[in-house]
């Protein structure tokens, strides 16, 4: 499969961005490592490419090529400027690797805004698992070949394991953004009594909208 590949070749966001990696959690993976411009700071433990044409370019580091969407790995730290067309198939397989601590990630910058913002399934999930910090955006000009659209860098803390029901509840009612709470249970298999609807919540507020579902385990 073609991906889309933009490279970060600004230094200075080359090593903003390497600065938000933590040494303390390992092994560092670094995923899409492309020409190495940031294995080159970072010196990851692990490398993960798609692409073989790059293999000359990573002789120096651990490299295994694999897909992304379904990563060879089980626990550390994700360090990674991937493709955005792949992101959110990215994060439903990471959500699920409890043991992955850490996220250092280049992102789409609409993406990040709709995670903060608008209630969808993948913004109360991501929301749900982990603290998210947003930090510099990056210009299009900083990337070769320039993408159309701007990024910024987030960093993503775990603060809690992944959870197969909640996971469920959270797909069923993202598909009735529009209707009351209370009467997206008849669909979703929960009681509730509140008058929000579902649009409403703020991914940050999801420990709430699954208490008002009556997951209070959570």
């Amino acid at each position: 499969m073609k991906l889309s590949q933009n490279f970060l070749i600004d230094k200075f966001f080359i090593f903003k961005f390497s600065s938000y990696v933590k040494n303390d959690i390992k092994p560092v993976v670094e995923v899409g490592c492309g020409k190495g411009n940031i294995s080159k700071v970072i010196n990851p433990d692990l490398c993960i490419e798609i692409d073989d044409k790059f293999i000359k370019y990573l002789k120096s580091y651990n490299l295994i090529i694999a897909d992304a969407r379904f990563l060879p790995i089980k626990r550390g730290q994700i360090v990674s400027s991937l493709p955005y067309s792949i992101t959110e198939d990215f994060f439903l397989e990471v959500s699920k690797l409890d043991q992955v601590i850490s996220l250092v990630l280049i992102l789409q910058k609409d993406f990040i805004d709709k995670i903060l913002n608008y209630a969808t399934y993948i913004s109360f999930l991501l929301n749900y698992i982990f603290d998210i910090k947003t930090h510099e955006v990056i210009p299009p000009s900083a990337f070769t070949p320039s993408p159309k659209v701007y990024s910024i860098i987030v960093t993503f803390m775990r603060k809690r394991t992944y959870n197969a029901k909640v996971d469920e509840y959270l797909k069923c009612v993202s598909r009735f953004r529009n209707k009351k709470l209370k009467n997206v249970g008849e669909y979703c298999g929960f009681i509730s009594n509140s008058e929000k609807r579902v649009r409403e919540f703020k991914p940050c507020q999801v420990i709430e909208l699954l208490n008002l579902m009556g997951l209070n385990y959570v």
